[in-house]
């Protein structure tokens, strides 16, 4: 259900100012006579990361570019993801849809770094409705750009960016292009897992498993420079309490930390830039993470360790929604899958229907959430079938395959020298219960945990006869939830995966249809669902189609279309003889 609140009036209004509106489409034209006064957005993706940061109370990393945004923001103490590893929790980012009900929930269902055979490989393919939130801003005039790191689950449709590359900017938009608001999606890979392994592992790592470092990501190659003088000391980390307290496990979270505060070197240019360019007071800049932490037992994981995510948000003076303070520190409940609502109505951009989230700045603010919601599904080359619910109390997990042990042999996880040490500990009885439990299995098929007085959920509480209502009350959220937004549990992989791609063969989107009639061009495909793109006039870049064009502004015509999950369609040109 969409609410208009006083901040969609305000930006709806100040779009009128400058656009008018198909009233077919909803689709804006950008009148050339007013300057477009909507806001631009940027997001600040870490990779890994729990709230290890100033504003939530713990200082190692050397973080003044982030504190200042959060000394003027507004902080979330409360952020969640929907899975503690990242395709799955990017998937539902991009969409604002539950990962187990469009099919993206398995991490990973296309090829990664590391083959691993046996399973599908194949692009989920979402309801067909569903598109990412970057190409419906893309339809209403903004420019957008990401990171090459997409891993959406359903494949890089090329109808989402303007630009894709190692260091997206507004800068790099074209002269037509400078008047339009910009929507800048980062990702900063160097907080990454594989970054707190030491570079002799990174190394060993590359070589046996044949890594071809070309394809690999700047920060993954080489760590971005830092002022040594801020590296974290060993010593001073808190090792929490389910790992052993080791100088290996010690090197770890240091060079954790040591790796946002390379971080926070990175974000700080992009300020700068902003700055520069006059462009801060005219840009909402949203810091966040994937997921949480990426130390053993927190990735991959549904406990607040692999779930809990920083959230700040710094608004400019005139786009702070009504009633909303700032600097200021939020205490309530939030899922990332609320993160692309609320971007569209800042935008001002209409929220469609299927859209599962909520927006932080209309619906949430007036109506908060008393649960958020999580799962695991297969990670890597292991299957386990988990699912969160957590109020500001208690965690409430339920187990679907008990059977299955807690932790399984990951490849990727077990390169980790940490990971390494775990076990050998583990073998030889050096490990004390909180440090052990969960490398064993069978599992209980229900958890429950007082996150008030337990926040390393490491004390079951499902057995207790005083516990039972709460188990009761939460397990029935956790059931609505999955009524209401449907959970692909109890569909074996190579089943959904046989429904998506048949034969194991991936669909394509069929070609673009061109009908000229009255004056206009209109383009369609016979694929359900299918985004439709062109270039006009030797144009190269690819825009979104939303309406009719005009047929006598256009000489030349190349047409294409994908439908999220198949391979784009073969191009169609107008006129036919060209």
């Amino acid at each position: 259900m969409n609410i208009i609140t006083p901040i969609s009036l305000l930006l709806l209004g100040m779009i009128a100012i400058g656009c008018n509106t198909d009233p077919k489409t909803g689709t804006k034209d950008q009148d050339p006579n007013e300057k477009d006064t909507r806001p631009n957005i940027i997001w600040l993706v870490a990779e890994d990361v729990s709230p290890r940061f100033a504003f939530y109370g713990d200082s190692l990393a050397h973080t003044p570019h982030l504190n200042d945004i959060a000394n003027k923001g507004i902080v979330y103490e409360n952020a969640f993801t929907v899975s503690g590893v990242c395709a799955p929790s990017r998937s539902s980012m991009i969409t604002g849809m539950y990962p187990t009900s469009i099919g993206t929930q398995h991490m990973r269902q296309k090829a990664g770094v590391i083959n691993i055979p046996g399973f599908p490989k194949y692009n989920a393919v979402p309801p067909a409705s569903v598109k990412a939130f970057p190409e419906l801003l893309r339809q209403q005039g903004y420019w957008t750009a990401s990171y090459r790191k997409l891993d959406y689950q359903f494949g890089e449709p090329f109808t989402i960016w303007d630009e894709v590359s190692d260091y997206p900017s507004w800068r790099d938009r074209s002269d037509t292009d400078k008047e339009r608001p910009f929507f800048i999606y980062h990702t900063f890979e160097i907080t990454h897992e594989i970054n707190i392994w030491p570079d002799s592992t990174k190394t060993r790592f590359f070589e046996e498993f044949n890594i071809k470092r070309k394809k690999l990501a700047p920060d993954v190659t080489k760590r971005p420079p830092f002022d040594p003088a801020n590296s974290t000391d060993p010593e001073t980390v808190a090792v929490p309490p389910f790992l052993p307290d080791t100088p290996i496990g010690r090197s770890h979270i240091a060079r954790l930390y040591d790796n946002i505060s390379r971080m926070d070197v990175q974000i700080g240019r992009i300020l700068k830039e902003l700055e520069e360019d006059g462009l801060l007071e005219n840009t909402i800049i949203m810091f966040m993470s994937d997921h949480g932490d990426c130390l053993p037992r927190s990735k991959r994981w549904i406990y607040d360790s692999g779930i809990k995510a920083p959230l700040v948000i710094y608004y400019p003076e005139k786009y702070l929604p009504k009633g909303v303070e700032q600097p200021s520190r939020d205490q309530a409940l939030y899922s990332f899958v609320d993160l692309p609502p609320t971007v569209l109505e800042l935008a001002g951009t209409p929220v469609p229907d299927w859209v599962q989230g909520k927006s932080i700045v209309s619906e949430l603010a007036e109506r908060p959430r008393e649960y958020v919601f999580a799962a695991r599904d297969r990670m890597d080359n292991r299957y386990d079938i988990r699912r969160a619910v957590r109020d500001q109390k208690y965690k409430f997990i339920k187990n679907y395959t008990p059977e299955v042990p807690y932790s399984q042999e990951i490849t990727f996880l077990d390169q980790m020298p940490l990971m390494a040490e775990i076990h050998r500990l583990e073998a030889s009885g050096q490990l004390n219960r909180a440090q052990s439990y969960w490398l064993k299995g069978p599992k209980p098929a229900r958890e429950l945990y007082d996150l008030e007085k337990d926040p390393f959920e490491l004390e079951n509480l499902a057995a207790l006869p005083e516990y039972q209502s709460d188990i009761a009350r939460m397990e029935g959220a956790l059931v609505n939830w999955q009524e209401t937004y449907g959970d692909l549990k109890d569909v074996p992989e190579t089943e959904q995966a046989e429904r998506m791609w048949p034969k194991s063969v991936q669909p394509q989107t069929g070609q673009v249809r061109i009908t000229v009639s009255n004056d206009s061009i209109r383009l369609s495909s016979l694929t359900e669902g299918a985004s439709i793109g062109y270039q006009k006039n030797g144009d190269t870049r690819w825009h979104p189609y939303t309406r009719p064009l005009p047929a006598n502004a256009v000489q030349e015509l190349n047409t294409k279309a994908v439908r999220y999950g198949y391979s784009e369609s073969d191009i169609t040109v107008y006129p036919q003889d060209r």
